[in-house]
């Protein structure tokens, strides 16, 4: 199969004016600074981006706004996954509508102990609700937040009935076993995206086609330099380095010390600005 997504893939920051409206002029310049420093996509409104903060009708200017001043709707993929499913086909008729094909989906997250046979109900109904062809959906594992997680029966379930839709799988777990299983299972038939740059090298090896990570918000050009030099003598070392960057966000309140350190790179202090209940990390 040909792979969709592949390298480096930043979740970004959804910077704010100080009402709490999203900032575009911001977000645009900080997207196309990610694109230059090496990612090969931009993933808009994801966890990183305080998607679920935002109602729909907020999600929706934010995509079209931003597509107004000029960037590719190739080079995004955009999170439309919501509690409700109409809520959920209307962003994702809306990405299909701007021009986004690629769109990362969390499960209903709500209710939990979901059986399998609900999850995979769930998804056939957006993907027959949306009913179109140019569709390419990336199931979201983030069970931490979600309290649900995707098993290998609801991703075969999925690709055996939609095998021209589903297009890959972010896991963003944090379990590396998980990751390496669905590489083996999922990885020649999807893309298989690891949700941390700490996997990207040993991912890679396993069949993983690259990773959504947060932080390259704040160095992206670091991870990128690491999927390119993936099959160098140095690149285990090239690893330990980015994923030491890495832990020293993880020490803190990540979404706030990554609009943190971007404020400080810019100079701009609308990018400490964050919606409740999250807050911007306390001065020193």
């Amino acid at each position: 199969m040909k792979h969709l997504t592949t390298g480096v893939n930043c979740a970004t920051l959804t910077p704010m004016d100080s009402d709490g409206a999203a900032c575009i002029p911001l977000l645009a310049a900080h997207c196309r600074w990610l694109l230059a420093q090496g990612c090969a996509n931009v993933v808009l409104l994801g966890t990183t981006g305080e998607a679920n903060s935002f109602s729909l009708e907020e999600r929706k200017a934010i995509l079209e706004d931003l597509l107004e001043t000029g960037l590719e709707p190739q080079r995004l993929i955009v999170g439309t996954g919501c509690c409700a499913i109409d809520d959920t086909v209307t962003l994702t008729r809306h990405a299909l509508r701007c021009g986004v094909d690629r769109v990362l989906v969390l499960p209903p997250f709500y209710y939990k102990n979901i059986e399998d046979a609900g999850l995979i109900e769930a998804f056939a109904k957006t993907i027959d609700a949306v009913g179109d062809g140019r569709l390419r959906l990336y199931l979201y594992q983030i069970p931490q937040l979600t309290g649900v997680a995707f098993s290998a029966a609801v991703i075969e379930s999925l690709l055996h009935a939609y095998p021209a839709i589903i297009a890959g799988i972010k896991d963003s777990s944090g379990d590396w076993e998980g990751i390496r299983a669905l590489c083996f299972q999922f990885g020649k038939r999807m893309d298989v995206l690891a949700g941390s740059e700490r996997f990207l090298i040993a991912a890679l090896r396993a069949g993983a086609t690259g990773c959504v990570t947060a932080t390259a918000n704040a160095h992206p050009a670091m991870i990128a330099q690491l999927y390119e030099r993936r099959g160098e003598a140095d690149a285990e070392a090239e690893q330990a380095r980015v994923t030491a960057a890495r832990a020293a966000f993880e020490r803190l309140p990540v979404i706030a010390a990554l609009k943190e350190a971007t404020a400080r790179r810019t100079g701009d202090e609308r990018w400490r600005n964050l919606r409740p209940p999250l807050l911007p990390l306390p001065l020193a």
